[in-house]
């Protein structure tokens, strides 16, 4: 019996571009259903292509020491190099995976079989340059296990400061699938860019706006993030008990549950709120001098931006990308979450 096509996926670093490469991973699937698809990554990204329906396995990429004789021992025909390093390139060139598909740059173009030269437009389209397919980008698709849902909940029985926010919260976890708008809407906030400074909405602006939504929409307001937002979120509660801040406090998966449970997510461009995208719950995200015509999120969202745009890349300590976030006000940023909660009714 004939063995199917292989393909192996080296992606990308950081959830937010991962995200942004769902939909060519989709087409792919759609192309070559019968293709054995395996995604490679960084450890902190397994919990993140595990919700793929798109691929098949996934196969963790060391950071210091990449198991490069697994890869040999596994006959891969082909890779993808969605990620633009050098070590990206060099990884599946020592492997010597035949057929090595990628775009130029960072000295690795006789790392190569296969440049592909990438367009202008939304960055998902560069993943789909790179994969070969072509056709309207679907909406991405991510699939939350029960189970984080579950792991959730249990972690915030014991949670300080829930109080009557208690079974508002714990129903919207409990209608993982399709959360139903009730009398109190959940609403997420992503105070944290970790990796850009330049990219956060101040966070006096943030606390205005969590008080709007707790005041004039009885909503209950979570903070979200990874560990390294903790201290953004932890300035945010400490001036309004009403807010619950969960920063750091869960895993990926249960984050992500987090995410889909809630009826709507505000925040910087970050992972976080291309997370929150990709599992269908509106967004409202908060650009300064980067372009959201290359890096918005995918799904239903109000993209703020008082500033031209100046491409898709802005310096991590922008002093001119800080002052352009803080021109949007949270009573506009208010007034779309409100809009889009009332299209959800």
């Amino acid at each position: 019996m004939e063995m199917p096509e292989r393909f192996l996926i080296i992606g990308p670093d950081r959830v937010g571009d991962s995200v942004l490469s769902l939909p060519a991973l989709q087409l792919l699937r759609q192309e070559h259903p019968a293709v054995e698809i395996t995604m490679t990554a960084g450890p902190k990204l397994e919990a993140f292509w595990n919700m793929c329906p798109s691929i098949d396995g996934f196969q963790t990429l060391e950071e210091k020491f990449p198991n490069i004789g697994k890869l040999k021992q596994t006959h891969y025909d082909r890779v993808y190099i969605l990620s633009n390093s050098f070590r990206s390139a060099w990884i599946p060139f020592v492997a010597g995976i035949p057929r090595r598909i990628g775009a130029r740059g960072h000295w690795r173009l006789l790392l190569l079989t296969e440049v592909v030269h990438l367009g202008s437009g939304h960055q998902q389209f560069e993943a789909m340059s790179i994969l070969g397919v072509q056709g309207d980008p679907p909406a991405p698709e991510l699939r939350v296990p029960p189970e984080s849902f579950q792991t959730l909940e249990r972690k915030l029985v014991h949670f300080p400061n829930l109080g009557k926010n208690r079974s508002v919260l714990f129903q919207a976890l409990e209608a993982d699938t399709e959360c139903p708008m009730g009398a109190r809407p959940v609403i997420t906030i992503l105070p944290g860019a970790p990796h850009d400074p330049s990219r956060r909405w101040p966070a006096t602006h943030f606390l205005l706006l969590a008080r709007n939504l707790c005041s004039a929409l009885n909503a209950v307001v979570l903070l979200g993030g990874g560990p390294e937002d903790a201290a953004v979120c932890a300035e945010i509660a400490a001036t309004e008990p009403g807010i619950i801040n969960l920063a750091g406090e869960t895993t990926l998966a249960e984050w992500a549950a987090l995410l889909k449970a809630s009826h709507c997510v505000v925040g910087n461009e970050s992972g976080g709120t291309h997370l929150a995208s990709a599992l269908g719950t509106p967004v409202v995200g908060l650009y300064g001098l980067t372009d959201p015509k290359k890096t918005g999120p995918l799904g239903k969202h109000i993209v703020f931006q008082k500033r031209e745009p100046q491409g898709r890349n802005a310096p991590r300590d922008s002093d001119a990308a800080a002052r352009a976030l803080a021109l949007i006000g949270a009573d506009e940023v208010f007034m779309a979450v409100r809009n889009l909660l009332a299209g959800l009714r």
